[in-house]
């Protein structure tokens, strides 16, 4: 590739995300993947997480301690609550 070709951090983002991505251009490959990983696994806790917003409030017996991951099962979707109490883990399954 002709450095040229280097890709550019989207203009829509804050000025300070296009500084840090065009300072991690600097680095080696390995670096770049595991940081576009972590970005990965960010992007899909924060997907997972409640808003402030009512829908994705936690269901009665919920504590709001709770673990929410959010999935897609035959086009249907589902939010998966687990947390802790005392000694056993415990887990509600609702659909979105």
């Amino acid at each position: 590739m002709e450095p040229s070709d280097k890709p550019t951090p989207p203009d829509d983002l804050e000025p300070e995300l296009r500084a840090v991505l065009e300072a991690l251009a600097d680095s080696d490959p390995e670096t770049i993947r595991t940081v576009a990983e972590h970005a990965d696994a960010l992007a899909t806790w924060a997907e997972s997480r409640p808003s402030d917003g009512n829908d994705d409030a936690y269901p009665n017996g919920v504590p709001e301690r709770a673990t929410v991951s959010t999935m897609t099962i035959d086009g249907e979707e589902y939010r998966y609550y687990q947390w802790r109490e005392d000694d056993e883990i415990r887990s509600k399954t609702e659909r979105a």
